[in-house]
């Protein structure tokens, strides 16, 4: 997700807009900011994400305003559900605080913009404009920081998986999580010796000179999920 610079332009638009918070202060006061401008309709406020995923389903909706932070099911796991029946919705996060995990977590689901709660309510009304108009918006510098830190490892882990072989990758995983060179091989059907191989082939491309050292790589990498 890139930051939007500049403000989206001021041209009309007509959006139909549906908002996801479980806090009804919250969700009431950005129903009344989004139908302050011209053109946006609220589609629905809705408080849990059963009820928002019933509407997404059943009317035409073009953004999707949604809480990070939801008992039962939070906005990231809505998002994943949703994802598969609205792949090209517009959906922007709207929350107090997000780590890096669910900053890399949102990139791989398409959110499309994210808004701090703490920020002025013109950003979200930015960031609304922006993602209709096939744009990302990630205004503030600690997303802004973060969101390249996500990017850089994000291209790191591109990079490995590029450089090992998918049996590597298998191989790797299973050392990864603690299995010898024999419960490897009996789990892909190769020899011990073979395993070997293969991890000597993974430590020289990785620079690594050890099991401790792969496990390590791989945790932090992300490989051993991935």
């Amino acid at each position: 997700m890139d930051a939007n610079s500049g403000h989206a332009a001021d041209a009309p638009m007509n959006l139909r807009i549906i908002i996801l918070d479980d806090h009804f202060i919250v969700l009431d006061g950005v129903c009344r900011l989004i139908e302050t401008v011209p053109g946006w309709q609220v589609v629905a406020g809705c408080t849990h994400a059963r009820e928002a995923a019933k509407v997404l389903r059943s009317e035409p909706v073009d953004v999707a305003v949604v809480d990070l932070r939801m008992p039962e099911i939070d906005g990231l796991e809505f998002i994943r559900r949703i994802r598969p029946v609205k792949p090209d919705l517009a959906i922007i996060l709207l929350t107090a605080d997000i780590s890096d995990q669910d900053l890399a977590e949102a990139a791989r689901l398409r959110v499309n913009g994210i808004v701090l709660k703490e920020q002025a309510p013109k950003e979200l009304l930015d960031c609304i404009r922006a993602v209709a108009s096939g744009d990302t918006y990630c205004e503030d510098q600690i997303l802004r920081t973060a969101m390249e830190r996500v990017r850089a490892h994000n291209a790191e882990q591109d990079e490995i998986l590029d450089i090992l072989t998918q049996r590597e990758l298998e191989v790797s995983r299973l050392a990864a999580m603690g299995l010898r060179s024999r419960e490897i091989g009996a789990k892909l059907s190769i020899t011990p010796g073979t395993v070997k191989l293969h991890l000597h082939s993974v430590y020289n491309k990785l620079g690594i000179s050890s099991r401790v050292e792969l496990a390590n790589f791989s945790h932090r990498m992300n490989l051993v999920g991935s």
